[in-house]
């Protein structure tokens, strides 16, 4: 009897994970796949692992067909390629970040002669809609604010800041740029000093041109990263460790890392600056079925941060990055 009761479990088991295949055929059933092109200025770093994950689960709900691309290292130049690639395999609709609006141009204003939608994420153009380049909506923060919202950050915990500085990883990086210069704004509003420097893509030289900046600027009290991986903040507060100034200055970061969250805990951090990186890959799926079905599209674009990680909701960000792999 026990060994019939246990073949008659296993075949309702049976029973349901066919049902539950079959629901996700009649999901899709009469639904065209259409091809999402993925051609942006991606990279091979967690957080760009985390928008590949809402591309892909945004194709999934969606009964898409996504093709996804990255480069290795950042550059404007290889993204423009992809973007050329992209045009050449007529997909349904593109997926492209304005990093560069100027460079940029020919190759969008070419895909819209094609007849190929766009849609922007992460990095949008910030002329009026009137004049940027050709794409249908963007999905991302509004980085001036998300510099801005970092400077208040900085001001809450240190009211009588005297320096900042912005290391800035990628210059010539729009977005960035005008990440950067919210918080200088702001925080030369509130009366202190602060400007941004240049970093390079090597970690040991990150290391040295900060190391030689705070010993040439020994007030420097505050620093805005705008990666929180190393190639800023992590090869940063390294820096500051070895010389004891992890305490002394407020340290914020633009998007999300292990590390980061762990030096909010200590303290060795005062906020983390999010973009919602996870909503920026699956919206634009979202979007696209829609766009793609029946000719409709939101009027105005989606701003996906600044969203603030502190001490209060530490814990929380904590489970979306340890156990659901969305940082």
């Amino acid at each position: 009897m026990q060994s019939i009761i246990k073949m008659g479990a296993v075949s309702a088991l049976a029973l349901l994970s066919a049902g539950a295949a079959m629901a996700q055929d009649d999901h899709c059933a009469g639904r065209k796949p259409y091809l999402i092109y993925y051609a942006t200025h991606a990279i091979a770093e967690p957080v760009w692992e985390t928008v590949k994950k809402g591309a892909e689960q945004g194709a999934a709900d969606n009964c898409l067909t996504i093709k996804w691309t990255q480069d290795q290292t950042f550059s404007i130049e290889t993204t423009i390629n992809r973007m050329e690639t992209a045009i050449s395999e007529k997909p349904d609709l593109m997926v492209i970040t304005a990093t560069d609006p100027v460079a940029m141009r020919p190759t969008i204003e070419k895909a819209k002669a094609a007849g190929i939608p766009m849609i922007a994420i992460n990095s949008l153009d910030p002329a009026p809609k009137a004049e940027r380049v050709p794409y249908e909506i963007g999905i991302g923060a509004d980085l001036y604010q998300s510099g801005v919202a970092a400077a208040q950050q900085v001001l809450k915990a240190n009211p009588n800041v005297k320096h900042g500085v912005v290391p800035n990883h990628v210059p010539g990086h729009a977005g960035l740029e005008a990440m950067a210069k919210g918080f200088n704004d702001t925080l030369i509003a509130a009366g202190a000093t602060s400007e941004t420097i240049a970093l390079g893509a090597d970690t040991a030289q990150i290391a040295s041109t900060m190391s030689n900046y705070f010993l040439a600027n020994p007030e420097t009290d505050a620093v805005f990263c705008m990666n929180a991986g190393p190639f800023c903040f992590e090869t940063v507060l390294d820096v500051e460790r070895r010389e004891g100034l992890s305490t002394k200055i407020s340290n914020v970061s633009f998007d999300i890392s292990p590390a980061l969250l762990e030096a909010i805990g200590t303290g060795e951090a005062v906020a983390g600056i999010d973009q919602l990186m996870y909503l920026q890959g699956y919206l634009p799926a979202v979007i696209a079925r829609n766009f793609l079905d029946y000719g409709m599209m939101p009027d105005a674009d989606i701003i996906t941060g600044p969203a603030i990680i502190d001490k209060s909701n530490i814990d929380k960000v904590k489970f979306r990055v340890m156990e659901a792999g969305l940082n």
